[in-house]
Protein backbone atom coordinates (compact mmCIF):
# COMPACT_ATOMS: atom_id res chain seq x y z
CA UNK A 1 0.00 0.00 0.00
CA UNK A 2 2.41 2.15 0.62
CA UNK A 3 4.27 1.85 -2.72
CA UNK A 4 1.25 3.11 -3.99
CA UNK A 5 0.75 6.32 -1.95
CA UNK A 6 4.65 7.04 -3.25
CA UNK A 7 3.77 6.40 -6.47
CA UNK A 8 0.84 8.89 -6.29
CA UNK A 9 2.94 11.12 -4.59
CA UNK A 10 5.82 11.58 -7.32
CA UNK A 11 3.51 11.75 -10.33
CA UNK A 12 1.97 14.74 -8.27
CA UNK A 13 5.21 16.46 -7.80
CA UNK A 14 6.89 15.67 -11.75
CA UNK A 15 3.54 16.94 -13.02
CA UNK A 16 3.95 20.41 -10.45
CA UNK A 17 7.78 20.58 -11.91
CA UNK A 18 6.54 20.39 -15.31
CA UNK A 19 4.03 23.22 -15.43
CA UNK A 20 4.79 26.82 -15.53
CA UNK A 21 2.99 28.46 -12.92
CA UNK A 22 4.24 31.71 -13.39
CA UNK A 23 3.32 31.84 -17.06
CA UNK A 24 -0.19 30.68 -16.25
CA UNK A 25 -0.32 32.98 -12.98
CA UNK A 26 0.43 36.37 -15.29
CA UNK A 27 -2.32 35.30 -18.02
CA UNK A 28 -6.26 35.24 -17.92
CA UNK A 29 -7.98 32.38 -18.43
CA UNK A 30 -8.25 32.36 -22.20
CA UNK A 31 -4.82 33.23 -22.78
CA UNK A 32 -3.80 30.31 -20.74
CA UNK A 33 -5.99 28.02 -22.59
CA UNK A 34 -4.48 29.01 -25.91
CA UNK A 35 -0.90 28.68 -24.42
CA UNK A 36 -1.96 24.93 -23.30
CA UNK A 37 -3.22 24.32 -26.57
CA UNK A 38 -0.94 26.34 -28.95
CA UNK A 39 1.26 22.91 -29.82
CA UNK A 40 -1.27 20.96 -30.47
CA UNK A 41 -3.99 23.32 -32.01
CA UNK A 42 -3.41 23.34 -35.84
CA UNK A 43 -5.70 26.00 -36.70
CA UNK A 44 -3.76 28.24 -34.67
CA UNK A 45 -0.79 30.42 -36.21
CA UNK A 46 2.80 29.42 -35.96
CA UNK A 47 5.09 31.91 -35.10
CA UNK A 48 8.18 30.59 -37.34
CA UNK A 49 5.56 29.99 -40.56
CA UNK A 50 4.25 33.13 -40.15
CA UNK A 51 7.88 35.37 -40.06
CA UNK A 52 8.87 32.80 -43.38
CA UNK A 53 5.44 34.44 -45.33
CA UNK A 54 6.54 37.71 -43.99
CA UNK A 55 10.10 37.43 -45.65
CA UNK A 56 8.65 36.04 -48.69
CA UNK A 57 5.58 38.31 -49.11
CA UNK A 58 6.12 40.48 -52.36
CA UNK A 59 6.73 44.14 -51.47
CA UNK A 60 8.89 47.16 -52.21
CA UNK A 61 12.03 45.21 -50.36
CA UNK A 62 11.63 42.18 -51.74
CA UNK A 63 9.63 40.33 -55.36
CA UNK A 64 9.69 36.88 -56.21
CA UNK A 65 8.65 36.01 -59.75
CA UNK A 66 10.07 33.60 -62.54
CA UNK A 67 8.81 31.96 -66.33
CA UNK A 68 9.06 28.91 -67.62
CA UNK A 69 9.24 27.65 -71.52
CA UNK A 70 7.89 24.13 -72.73
CA UNK A 71 9.44 23.86 -75.93
CA UNK A 72 8.07 21.70 -79.17
CA UNK A 73 10.20 21.41 -82.19
CA UNK A 74 9.70 19.46 -85.37
CA UNK A 75 12.24 19.58 -88.22
CA UNK A 76 12.29 17.88 -91.42
CA UNK A 77 16.10 17.40 -91.28
CA UNK A 78 17.27 16.11 -88.20
CA UNK A 79 17.94 12.77 -87.24
CA UNK A 80 15.07 12.88 -84.07
CA UNK A 81 13.09 15.05 -86.24
CA UNK A 82 10.63 16.03 -83.24
CA UNK A 83 11.13 16.63 -79.32
CA UNK A 84 9.40 18.33 -76.23
CA UNK A 85 11.66 19.85 -73.77
CA UNK A 86 11.81 22.42 -70.88
CA UNK A 87 13.98 25.16 -72.01
CA UNK A 88 14.43 27.05 -69.22
CA UNK A 89 13.12 27.89 -65.83
CA UNK A 90 14.34 30.85 -64.50
CA UNK A 91 13.61 32.25 -60.94
CA UNK A 92 14.58 35.93 -59.99
CA UNK A 93 14.54 38.20 -57.06
CA UNK A 94 14.60 41.22 -56.77
CA UNK A 95 14.19 44.67 -54.75
CA UNK A 96 14.55 47.92 -53.46
CA UNK A 97 17.45 48.60 -50.79
CA UNK A 98 16.37 52.08 -50.63
CA UNK A 99 14.72 54.22 -52.96
CA UNK A 100 17.60 54.92 -55.11
CA UNK A 101 18.87 51.41 -54.79
CA UNK A 102 18.01 48.08 -56.24
CA UNK A 103 19.00 44.49 -56.35
CA UNK A 104 18.26 41.35 -58.41
CA UNK A 105 19.46 38.15 -58.25
CA UNK A 106 18.16 35.43 -61.22
CA UNK A 107 18.60 31.84 -61.62
CA UNK A 108 18.34 29.45 -64.26
CA UNK A 109 17.23 25.87 -63.35
CA UNK A 110 17.35 23.76 -66.05
CA UNK A 111 18.41 22.16 -68.06
CA UNK A 112 21.76 23.57 -67.73
CA UNK A 113 21.43 24.84 -64.54
CA UNK A 114 23.32 28.25 -64.07
CA UNK A 115 23.40 32.04 -61.89
CA UNK A 116 22.69 34.13 -64.91
CA UNK A 117 22.18 37.47 -63.18
CA UNK A 118 23.51 39.16 -59.76
CA UNK A 119 23.59 42.80 -59.60
CA UNK A 120 23.11 46.18 -57.55
CA UNK A 121 21.97 49.56 -59.25
CA UNK A 122 22.75 53.00 -57.37
CA UNK A 123 20.14 55.65 -59.17
CA UNK A 124 20.63 59.12 -57.47
CA UNK A 125 19.35 60.79 -60.43
CA UNK A 126 17.83 59.33 -63.79
CA UNK A 127 20.87 60.78 -65.81
CA UNK A 128 23.05 58.45 -63.76
CA UNK A 129 22.94 54.71 -62.83
CA UNK A 130 25.77 52.60 -61.53
CA UNK A 131 25.23 48.86 -61.37
CA UNK A 132 27.96 46.48 -60.45
CA UNK A 133 27.65 42.46 -60.62
CA UNK A 134 26.60 40.10 -63.85
CA UNK A 135 23.97 40.75 -65.97
CA UNK A 136 22.99 40.75 -69.85
CA UNK A 137 25.93 43.69 -71.43
CA UNK A 138 24.33 46.49 -73.24
CA UNK A 139 24.96 45.81 -76.73
CA UNK A 140 22.32 45.70 -79.59
CA UNK A 141 18.48 46.38 -79.07
CA UNK A 142 17.75 42.52 -78.35
CA UNK A 143 20.15 41.25 -76.05
CA UNK A 144 18.91 43.68 -72.95
CA UNK A 145 15.45 41.95 -73.69
CA UNK A 146 14.21 39.12 -71.60
CA UNK A 147 13.03 35.95 -73.98
CA UNK A 148 9.59 36.52 -72.40
CA UNK A 149 9.21 39.94 -74.79
CA UNK A 150 10.87 38.12 -78.05
CA UNK A 151 8.59 37.86 -80.74
CA UNK A 152 9.75 35.06 -82.04
CA UNK A 153 10.67 31.60 -80.08
CA UNK A 154 14.37 31.71 -80.76
CA UNK A 155 16.59 34.66 -80.90
CA UNK A 156 18.59 36.47 -83.85
CA UNK A 157 21.62 34.55 -85.29
CA UNK A 158 24.14 37.50 -85.74
CA UNK A 159 22.69 38.41 -82.16
CA UNK A 160 23.61 35.08 -80.94
CA UNK A 161 26.39 34.73 -82.16
CA UNK A 162 28.30 37.97 -81.66
CA UNK A 163 26.63 38.95 -78.21
CA UNK A 164 28.02 35.85 -76.41
CA UNK A 165 24.66 34.58 -76.03
CA UNK A 166 25.17 30.55 -78.44
CA UNK A 167 27.11 30.94 -80.80
CA UNK A 168 29.86 33.15 -80.07
CA UNK A 169 33.53 32.36 -79.93
CA UNK A 170 33.70 32.42 -76.19
CA UNK A 171 30.72 30.31 -75.66
CA UNK A 172 27.36 30.34 -74.91
CA UNK A 173 26.81 32.74 -71.90
CA UNK A 174 23.26 34.16 -72.45
CA UNK A 175 24.47 37.63 -73.41
CA UNK A 176 25.84 38.33 -69.92
CA UNK A 177 29.40 39.05 -68.04
CA UNK A 178 30.28 40.26 -65.01
CA UNK A 179 31.35 44.08 -65.04
CA UNK A 180 30.79 47.49 -63.54
CA UNK A 181 28.51 50.11 -66.15
CA UNK A 182 27.05 53.41 -66.17
CA UNK A 183 23.72 54.34 -67.79
CA UNK A 184 21.34 57.18 -67.69
CA UNK A 185 18.46 59.02 -69.09
CA UNK A 186 18.70 62.17 -70.57
CA UNK A 187 16.67 65.44 -72.19
CA UNK A 188 13.36 64.61 -70.72
CA UNK A 189 9.84 65.21 -73.22
CA UNK A 190 6.08 65.00 -71.79
CA UNK A 191 6.62 61.22 -71.02
CA UNK A 192 9.81 59.89 -72.56
CA UNK A 193 13.87 60.55 -72.68
CA UNK A 194 15.30 61.58 -75.77
CA UNK A 195 18.38 59.98 -75.42
CA UNK A 196 19.55 57.17 -73.17
CA UNK A 197 23.51 55.74 -72.81
CA UNK A 198 25.00 52.63 -71.66
CA UNK A 199 28.58 52.15 -71.36
CA UNK A 200 30.70 49.40 -69.06
CA UNK A 201 34.14 47.44 -68.87
CA UNK A 202 33.75 44.03 -68.05
CA UNK A 203 35.32 40.44 -68.06
CA UNK A 204 34.35 39.12 -71.57
CA UNK A 205 34.61 35.81 -71.09
CA UNK A 206 31.18 35.37 -69.73
CA UNK A 207 28.83 34.54 -67.23
CA UNK A 208 30.01 32.27 -64.38
CA UNK A 209 33.54 32.83 -65.89
CA UNK A 210 36.30 34.47 -64.29
CA UNK A 211 38.66 36.91 -66.41
CA UNK A 212 41.46 34.75 -68.21
CA UNK A 213 43.72 37.72 -69.30
CA UNK A 214 44.51 41.12 -68.58
CA UNK A 215 42.39 42.77 -70.83
CA UNK A 216 38.76 44.31 -69.61
CA UNK A 217 36.45 44.64 -72.67
CA UNK A 218 34.48 48.08 -73.22
CA UNK A 219 30.78 48.06 -74.69
CA UNK A 220 28.32 50.64 -74.99
CA UNK A 221 24.98 51.73 -76.76
CA UNK A 222 23.73 54.93 -77.56
CA UNK A 223 19.59 54.99 -77.75
CA UNK A 224 18.01 58.45 -79.37
CA UNK A 225 14.76 58.41 -79.39
CA UNK A 226 13.28 61.59 -81.47
CA UNK A 227 9.51 61.06 -81.60
CA UNK A 228 7.83 59.05 -78.90
CA UNK A 229 7.92 55.27 -80.08
CA UNK A 230 10.82 55.41 -82.48
CA UNK A 231 14.52 54.60 -80.80
CA UNK A 232 17.64 54.64 -83.27
CA UNK A 233 20.74 53.14 -81.62
CA UNK A 234 24.39 52.86 -81.98
CA UNK A 235 26.59 50.30 -80.14
CA UNK A 236 30.05 49.17 -79.80
CA UNK A 237 32.00 46.22 -78.19
CA UNK A 238 35.92 46.33 -78.03
CA UNK A 239 37.47 43.51 -76.52
CA UNK A 240 39.88 40.73 -76.13
CA UNK A 241 38.94 37.33 -75.63
CA UNK A 242 41.10 33.42 -75.58
CA UNK A 243 39.92 30.87 -77.72
CA UNK A 244 40.86 28.69 -80.67
CA UNK A 245 40.44 30.74 -83.71
CA UNK A 246 39.91 27.28 -85.58
CA UNK A 247 39.84 23.76 -84.70
CA UNK A 248 43.36 22.98 -84.95
CA UNK A 249 44.63 26.07 -82.93
CA UNK A 250 45.12 26.20 -79.36
CA UNK A 251 43.27 29.19 -77.39
CA UNK A 252 45.34 32.13 -77.23
CA UNK A 253 44.12 36.16 -77.07
CA UNK A 254 42.29 37.58 -80.23
CA UNK A 255 40.63 40.57 -81.01
CA UNK A 256 36.51 40.26 -80.11
CA UNK A 257 35.08 43.53 -81.76
CA UNK A 258 31.61 44.32 -82.82
CA UNK A 259 29.59 47.53 -83.90
CA UNK A 260 26.16 48.00 -84.57
CA UNK A 261 22.98 50.15 -85.56
CA UNK A 262 19.19 49.31 -85.37
CA UNK A 263 16.01 50.79 -84.85
CA UNK A 264 12.77 50.27 -83.49
CA UNK A 265 9.06 51.45 -83.42
CA UNK A 266 6.72 50.69 -81.30
CA UNK A 267 2.71 52.28 -81.48
CA UNK A 268 -0.31 50.09 -80.28
CA UNK A 269 -1.09 47.99 -82.64
CA UNK A 270 2.28 47.29 -84.60
CA UNK A 271 6.33 47.14 -83.92
CA UNK A 272 9.05 46.95 -85.79
CA UNK A 273 12.62 46.30 -85.24
CA UNK A 274 15.69 45.95 -87.03
CA UNK A 275 19.25 45.43 -86.28
CA UNK A 276 22.56 44.99 -88.28
CA UNK A 277 25.60 43.88 -86.47
CA UNK A 278 29.24 43.43 -87.73
CA UNK A 279 32.33 41.41 -85.70
CA UNK A 280 36.12 40.60 -86.15
CA UNK A 281 37.27 37.60 -84.32
CA UNK A 282 40.30 37.12 -84.72
CA UNK A 283 40.61 38.18 -88.44
CA UNK A 284 37.33 36.21 -89.23
CA UNK A 285 35.32 38.80 -90.08
CA UNK A 286 31.25 38.37 -89.38
CA UNK A 287 27.58 40.53 -90.18
CA UNK A 288 24.39 39.80 -89.24
CA UNK A 289 21.15 41.55 -89.87
CA UNK A 290 17.26 41.15 -89.26
CA UNK A 291 14.13 43.26 -89.29
CA UNK A 292 10.90 42.15 -87.52
CA UNK A 293 7.16 43.01 -87.94
CA UNK A 294 4.60 42.31 -85.94
CA UNK A 295 0.99 43.40 -85.62
CA UNK A 296 -1.59 43.32 -82.57
CA UNK A 297 -4.47 42.35 -83.89
CA UNK A 298 -5.88 42.16 -79.98
CA UNK A 299 -3.54 44.20 -77.72
CA UNK A 300 -2.42 42.12 -74.87
CA UNK A 301 -4.26 39.19 -76.44
CA UNK A 302 -3.15 38.16 -79.91
CA UNK A 303 -0.04 39.19 -81.95
CA UNK A 304 1.11 37.77 -85.18
CA UNK A 305 4.78 38.47 -86.95
CA UNK A 306 7.10 37.95 -89.50
CA UNK A 307 11.30 38.10 -89.29
CA UNK A 308 13.75 38.13 -91.99
CA UNK A 309 17.33 36.80 -89.95
CA UNK A 310 20.80 36.46 -91.78
CA UNK A 311 24.14 35.97 -90.63
CA UNK A 312 27.92 35.14 -91.92
CA UNK A 313 30.37 33.77 -89.93
CA UNK A 314 33.26 34.34 -92.22
CA UNK A 315 32.93 37.53 -95.02
CA UNK A 316 35.94 36.44 -97.12
CA UNK A 317 34.27 32.86 -98.21
CA UNK A 318 32.30 34.21 -100.48
CA UNK A 319 28.85 34.06 -98.70
CA UNK A 320 29.24 30.26 -99.36
CA UNK A 321 28.37 29.54 -95.56
CA UNK A 322 25.48 32.44 -95.00
CA UNK A 323 22.16 31.16 -93.54
CA UNK A 324 19.04 32.94 -94.23
CA UNK A 325 16.15 32.34 -92.30
CA UNK A 326 12.09 33.34 -92.84
CA UNK A 327 9.81 33.15 -89.63
CA UNK A 328 6.26 33.70 -89.46
CA UNK A 329 3.98 33.31 -85.78
CA UNK A 330 1.46 33.99 -83.85
CA UNK A 331 1.68 34.89 -80.19
CA UNK A 332 -1.59 33.88 -78.11
CA UNK A 333 -1.56 35.68 -74.45
CA UNK A 334 -3.27 33.39 -71.38
CA UNK A 335 -2.36 36.03 -69.16
CA UNK A 336 0.15 38.53 -68.15
CA UNK A 337 3.47 37.67 -69.78
CA UNK A 338 1.95 34.00 -70.10
CA UNK A 339 1.24 32.76 -73.56
CA UNK A 340 1.36 30.33 -76.42
CA UNK A 341 3.60 30.93 -79.31
CA UNK A 342 3.59 28.74 -82.79
CA UNK A 343 6.70 29.52 -85.15
CA UNK A 344 7.51 28.09 -88.54
CA UNK A 345 10.93 28.95 -89.78
CA UNK A 346 12.56 28.16 -92.99
CA UNK A 347 16.22 28.12 -93.24
CA UNK A 348 18.48 27.96 -96.16
CA UNK A 349 22.28 27.04 -95.74
CA UNK A 350 23.42 27.09 -99.25
CA UNK A 351 22.91 23.63 -100.42
CA UNK A 352 20.87 22.34 -97.27
CA UNK A 353 17.23 23.65 -96.42
CA UNK A 354 15.27 22.61 -93.18
CA UNK A 355 11.77 23.71 -92.14
CA UNK A 356 10.82 23.51 -88.31
CA UNK A 357 7.88 24.02 -86.58
CA UNK A 358 7.99 25.28 -83.13
CA UNK A 359 5.30 25.96 -80.26
CA UNK A 360 6.12 26.64 -76.70
CA UNK A 361 4.36 27.52 -73.80
CA UNK A 362 5.44 30.28 -71.67
CA UNK A 363 4.52 30.72 -68.37
CA UNK A 364 5.11 33.75 -66.28
CA UNK A 365 4.44 34.17 -62.04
Amino acid sequence: MNRIYWFIFVLLVVGNLSAKPEVLESQSFVEQDTALRKDSDPLLPDPVISKVKTVFRNSDHFKLSGYGHLLYQASDNAEINNSMRVSRIILFAEGDLRSDMHYLIMYDFGPSAALHEFYLEYTPVKALSIRFGQYKIPFTLENPMSPTRWESIFGSLGVNALAGISTDVIGAKAGRDMGIQLSGKLFAASDFYRLEYYGGLFNGTGLNTPDNNNHKDFTGTVICQPLKGLKLSAGCYAGKARYAISEDADPVNHVRNRWTVGGEYSARHSYFRSEYIRGNDGGYRREGFYAVAMWRLLPDKLDIFGKYDTYDPDLLENRLNKTYEYTGGINYYIGYLSRIQLNYIHTDEGERDRNILAAQLQLFF
